[in-house]
C-alpha cells in the first residue's frame, strides 16, 4: 500500500511465508528482487465457520393404500421427521472453518478459490423418526365406517406422546463438500420396528363399543442423506464458486486485511427403501363372538426419493490477513557529504498488515547503496532500511529507491533520497526518516465493487462489515 497514504481495504488471508533471500549488488539491487507472484508470500487464507440446522420434516408422500382383511383395512402414510426433543432432523457443520484462499501477483487482482479442508473438519449429523398417519375401513357386523387419524391425533393417544422410532448417524467430511457426502442410517428389523401400538378403545364409540383388541404399525427404513455444497458467494467478487476448480476475482485494495461477507448454498437429497406393516389383534366382536386372533398384513416395501432440500447457511464474515507496505510519502535528505566521505540514513519501511511482508530494494544511483538481501517484516512491524551515500563529487545527488514487495495493491513503490542540496521535497523528519506528524488518527473506509449475493448490492465495504483501521493516518501525503 502506498506511501503512508493508509487507505481502507478488503483482504483475504493465510499465513505468509518468507520468500527466499537472493543476493544482489548493494549499488543497484537488481538480482534480489521479490518475485511478482506465486508461493506462500503471495497467498493468504481465511476460514468460514459454517453451521446449518434443518428442523423440519421431509416432504415425503409414502402411502401403502388400504391393506388388510376385508373386515378391517388400513392405509398407512409415513413421513421422515425430527425426533421429538431430539434436535434437528439434520445438521451440517464446519466448525474448524471452510477455507477461502486468496492469491495475487503484480496485476493488482486477487484471485479467490475454495480450498479443501481435512477429512475430519466437517460433520453431517442425522436423527429421524417415522411419523405415521392412518385411515381405517371397518366392516364388522353392523359397523361400516372409515376413520382418519393424523400424526397428531395418534401421538396424543400414545403414552409419552412420542413414536418409538429413533434412528441416527453421522458422517465426517472434508469441506467444502462439492462432492456429495453420504450419511447412511441403519434400521431395526421389522419384528423390532413398532412405531406405535394402541387399544381399540381409543377409536370412536362406533368401533370401540363393538370390537375389542389392538392395532399398530411397524415400519423400517435405511435412508441415505446426501449433502453437497453448490454455491459460494463472496461480497465484491465477480462471480460465484461452484466447484473445486472455480476461481473468482476482485481488485486489490489498500488495507491491512480483507473481510468478505460469505453466503454458502447447498442441498440435501434423501433416498432409501422402506417397509411398512400394519397389524391387528381382535379379541372380540360384539358380545358373543370370541376371536382372539392376530391379523397381520403383508409387508409393503418400496423405494423412495425425496426432492433435494435447499441448504442456506447463515451469512458469515471471512477475515483474510494481508501485507500492507508503506514507504515515506516525501523525499529523504541525507545532508551534505564531502567526496571520500560517507553518510548513512535509516528509513522506516512499515508493514501495517496482518501478514508478513517480503521486500527487496534497489537504488537508481550507484552513489546510494541499499541492502541486497530480501527481508521479511512481521505483521505490524517496521524495517529500518539503511541507505548509504558515498559521493563521487560534491554535486547535488538524488536517487529513486524502489521497494518491491508482496503488497497486493502496490507491489512496487518508490521514494526519493537526496544529498548535497538536492531537492527531494523533504520536510522535517524524525529519527527514522519519517515525516513528523500526529499518528493514529481514524480509519479509512472504501467500497470495493458490488456483490452477487442478494440484498448486498450497493452496500459497499462499510455496509458489509469490511472496515479497516490504519495507523499513522495523518502521515499520508
Amino acid at each position: 500500500m502506498r506511501a503512508y497514504s493508509l487507505r481502507s481495504a478488503i483482504r483475504f488471508g493465510t499465513t505468509m511465508a518468507v520468500a527466499g533471500g537472493v543476493m544482489f549488488s548493494a549499488a543497484r539491487a537488481e538480482a534480489g528482487d521479490v518475485q511478482s507472484g506465486g508461493g506462500e508470500a503471495f497467498t493468504s487464507r481465511g476460514a468460514a465457520e459454517l453451521k446449518y440446522e434443518h428442523n423440519k420434516g421431509l416432504p415425503t408422500s409414502i402411502q401403502t393404500g388400504f391393506k388388510g382383511p376385508s373386515f378391517a383395512k388400513i392405509n398407512v402414510g409415513l413421513k421422515i421427521d425430527p425426533v421429538k426433543d431430539g434436535g434437528p432432523l439434520f445438521s451440517i457443520e464446519m466448525p474448524k472453518g471452510a477455507l477461502v484462499e486468496a492469491s495475487w501477483g503484480a496485476d493488482k487482482k486477487i484471485i479467490l478459490k475454495a480450498q479443501n479442508g481435512a477429512r475430519t473438519d466437517g460433520l453431517v449429523s442425522v436423527r429421524h423418526t417415522l411419523t405415521p398417519s392412518v385411515d381405517f375401513q371397518i366392516k364388522l357386523g353392523g359397523v361400516n365406517a372409515t376413520f382418519a387419524y393424523s400424526a397428531n391425533d395418534l401421538v396424543n393417544k400414545i403414552p409419552g406422546a412420542k413414536f418409538f422410532y429413533d434412528s441416527k448417524a453421522s458422517q465426517q467430511f472434508a469441506p467444502w463438500a462439492f462432492a456429495p457426502v453420504d450419511t447412511k442410517l441403519n434400521a431395526p428389523d421389522m419384528a423390532n420396528a413398532t412405531l406405535f401400538s394402541m387399544n381399540m378403545n381409543v377409536l370412536p364409540d362406533l368401533v370401540s363399543d363393538n370390537v375389542t383388541g389392538s392395532f399398530g404399525v411397524r415400519a423400517s427404513t435405511k435412508p441415505t442423506f446426501s449433502y453437497k455444497t453448490t454455491k459460494i458467494f463472496l461480497s465484491g467478487a465477480d462471480g460465484e464458486i461452484a466447484n473445486e476448480a472455480s476461481e473468482i476475482s476482485l481488485p486489490a485494495v489498500d488495507g491491512d486485511y480483507m473481510e468478505l461477507m460469505t453466503a454458502v448454498e447447498g442441498e440435501m437429497s434423501v433416498k432409501g427403501a422402506i417397509s411398512i406393516q400394519p397389524y391387528f389383534h381382535i379379541d372380540t366382536i360384539g358380545t358373543d363372538l370370541n376371536v382372539d386372533s392376530d391379523f397381520g398384513v403383508d409387508i409393503f416395501s418400496f423405494d423412495y426419493t425425496v426432492p433435494a432440500q435447499k441448504v442456506n447457511f447463515p451469512t458469515v464474515l471471512v477475515h483474510i490477513p494481508m501485507p500492507n507496505v508503506h514507504v515515506p510519502s516525501r523525499g529523504i535528505d541525507v545532508g551534505m557529504v564531502k567526496v571520500g566521505g560517507q553518510a548513512t540514513k535509516k528509513i522506516a519501511i512499515e508493514n501495517s498488515g496482518e501478514k508478513e511482508a517480503v521486500m527487496s530494494f534497489k537504488s537508481s544511483d550507484s552513489q546510494f547503496s541499499v541492502p541486497g538481501d530480501t527481508v521479511t517484516v512481521p505483521p505490524k512491524g517496521t524495517y529500518e532500511l539503511t541507505v548509504k551515500f558515498s559521493p563521487d563529487s560534491a554535486d547535488a545527488a538524488i536517487t529513486e529507491i524502489t521497494v518491491t514487495s508482496n503488497d497486493a495493491d502496490a507491489p512496487e513503490q518508490k521514494f526519493k533520497v537526496g544529498a548535497n542540496g538536492a531537492d527531494v521535497g523533504a520536510e522535517e523528519e524524525d529519527e527514522f526518516g519519517l515525516p513528523k506528524g500526529d499518528a493514529d488518527s481514524g480509519c479509512g473506509c472504501k467500497a470495493a465493487g458490488t456483490s452477487p449475493v442478494p440484498g448486498w448490492a450497493g452496500l459497499g465495504l462499510a455496509g458489509l462489515g469490511a472496515v479497516v483501521l490504519f495507523r499513522r493516518r495523518k502521515r499520508a501525503a
